[in-house]
């Protein structure tokens, strides 16, 4: 059962290579899955504006843990590309900030009840949407994706700002 599974996954890889060149990557996959990334963060602004909660969490709490986890995937992406790139230039800096941007995510989640928390987390995808922009973590064979990274980071800094205004109005 075991191996069916794993050779179902391994089978998804087709999905995001193209018919031009084996290892050419279909960008289209990739960018509907940084959209859809959203929605999570829309329900949990719908979550808090209604008062609805799922076994105890909360529309703040949601919003909170899913940005950290969301912000460390982000910084997940930059540790490998530090690994990956031994002649990066900015290798060091990638694998060092990766870790400190990880760490504030975490943070804030353990204060996610103060007002201090989600403004931390928006200006934490802020700072890796612009520290990408200079420190170009991965291939430039990856820029269109990486406009359409552009577009989300600014659609969740803004459910931040929405979120931060629904819990302080």
């Amino acid at each position: 059962m075991l191996s069916l599974f794993l050779n179902w996954l391994s089978s998804l890889d087709y999905m995001v290579v193209s018919n031009e060149a084996r290892g050419a990557v279909n960008i289209v996959l990739f960018n509907w899955l940084a959209y859809l990334g959203v929605a999570p963060f829309v329900i949990g602004i719908a979550m808090e504006v209604t008062g609805y909660s799922i076994a105890s969490i909360d529309g703040r709490l949601w919003f909170t843990a899913y940005s950290c986890v969301i912000l460390s995937f982000l910084c997940g992406i930059w540790w490998g590309g530090a690994l990956n790139h031994d002649r990066h230039k900015h290798r060091v800096l990638l694998a060092l900030l990766s870790n400190a941007i990880a760490l504030i995510g975490w943070l804030a989640l353990l204060f996610y009840r103060t007002p201090y928390a989600l403004p931390v987390l928006a200006l934490a995808f802020l700072f890796v949407e612009r520290a990408e922009a200079f420190l170009k973590p991965n291939s430039s064979r990856l820029a269109s994706y990486f406009k359409t990274r552009t577009h989300v980071s600014y659609l969740v800094i803004a459910c931040h700002l929405i979120m931060f205004i629904a819990l302080w109005r």
